[in-house]
């Protein structure tokens, strides 16, 4: 028999947190639901931990050769069999009624396609770092996103018919498609709701990466464009829009100086004179910012 929902997780050498994280998927209140694990190439522990589950709801999936979040997500996305889908990370720990608020939530309203919620920072040892509120409606989320994801991809649950309908993950991006994911849905107009309630808690350790972080060309690609497209959807205040107009610019010279890094001289060049003719004043200001960071490097240290 099919499941509710189905639970989608993807690894690479998880082992340091993944027996806390799966004591409690399967500690939840809710529980017709099927976990799928996509082994990511571990070198680790992390399938003999898996193979000493015997919870007859996990489905573990191999992907020797994954290299990238996105590839891994795709694969657990596409062997999902459930209406509903809930995004779990390896190391990251839902609180008991998770699945329940947020299957309870898409019930309410067929026009919902994905539900996120409040979250906890927390260290490598499980302390409190923060708490994380983004906005409940879906106009604040909208202004949110011009400049930042204020959401989780841990706390993401969605309608498999509403992410269907947008291709899944954009397979493009090979860090971003979560995010992805969420600006398609707005843009087919599908509502978003974030619960107030802290339902999960995010941990921040070392090795992790997010769409923010200024390494390589593959993540400058990313977001470039990711938020390119988000700066293309409707209902931005207009301080809103003023801030992402930037942020794009912002992203686009550092994806033209990551370019440049790889000797790829002619294209690097282009995204950023581009920035400058969009933006003059607001590029100069950045780019100078960032070639005074990267001279800084690698000046010799004085006697």
């Amino acid at each position: 028999m099919t499941p509710k929902l189905s639970v989608i997780m993807t690894v690479y050498n998880g082992e340091a947190f993944l027996q806390e994280t799966l004591d409690a998927v399967f500690g939840q209140t809710f529980t017709d639901f099927e976990l799928v694990v996509v082994n990511n190439g571990c070198t680790d522990g992390t399938q003999a931990m898996l193979d000493g589950v015997t919870d007859d709801r996990l489905r573990v999936v191999q992907n020797p050769n994954g290299k990238t979040f996105g590839e891994g997500i795709r694969v657990a996305y596409e062997n999902a069999q459930a209406q509903y889908l809930a995004v779990q990370d390896a190391d990251d720990v839902p609180l008991p009624d998770r699945f329940k608020l947020q299957v309870a939530a898409l019930d309410c309203d067929d026009l919902l396609g994905l539900v996120s919620s409040a979250f906890e920072d927390i260290d490598q040892d499980g302390r409190h770092l923060a708490n994380n509120f983004p906005p409940t409606d879906q106009a604040g989320l909208i202004d949110a996103i011009q400049t930042h994801s204020p959401m989780a991809h841990s706390t993401y649950m969605y309608r498999k018919t509403a992410s269907d309908q947008v291709g899944g993950y954009p397979a493009e991006y090979a860090y971003g498609p979560d995010f992805g994911l969420v600006v398609r849905l707005i843009k087919a107009d599908w509502k978003i709701q974030v619960l107030g309630e802290i339902l999960l808690k995010l941990r921040q350790h070392a090795g992790q990466a997010s769409l923010a972080s200024d390494l390589g060309v593959t993540r400058a690609h990313d977001a470039y464009h990711l938020y390119s497209e988000a700066s293309e959807l409707e209902g931005a205040s207009g301080s809103a829009r003023k801030a992402g107009r930037k942020n794009v610019t912002k992203c686009r010279v550092r994806y033209g100086l990551a370019l440049i890094g790889e000797n790829r001289l002619g294209k690097g060049l282009s995204h950023i004179l581009k920035a400058v003719l969009n933006q003059p004043l607001y590029s100069s200001v950045y780019l100078g910012y960032r070639l005074g960071r990267k001279l800084r490097l690698v000046k010799p240290a004085q006697a």
